[in-house]
């Protein structure tokens, strides 16, 4: 069993999400950690735009890919490339 834990919060947020989580079929843990879960989510997708927003990012990621495009065969014996293509 995991360890629990209470923390404070106002009667209101309280109150938000026992109504979510009745609404998701959750419990409040559940609900608390599927909005992190989501919050996180969206930070990194935030992140990711923001690192592939620029034409010298996007101009990078290419260079470095078709750097190193040639090496998924290196050291493979011919046999052992079918399955990845």
């Amino acid at each position: 069993m995991n360890a629990m834990t209470t923390i404070k919060v106002p009667v209101e947020l309280r109150d938000r999400i026992a109504k979510l989580a009745e609404h998701r079929h959750l419990t409040m843990a559940g609900a608390v950690e599927r909005a992190i879960d989501v919050a996180e989510e969206e930070e990194f997708w935030a992140r990711a735009r923001a690192v592939m927003g620029s034409a010298d990012a996007r101009d990078d990621l290419r260079r470095e890919s078709e750097r190193l495009s040639g090496t998924i065969r290196d050291e493979l014996e011919p046999e052992d490339w079918s399955d990845l293509f």
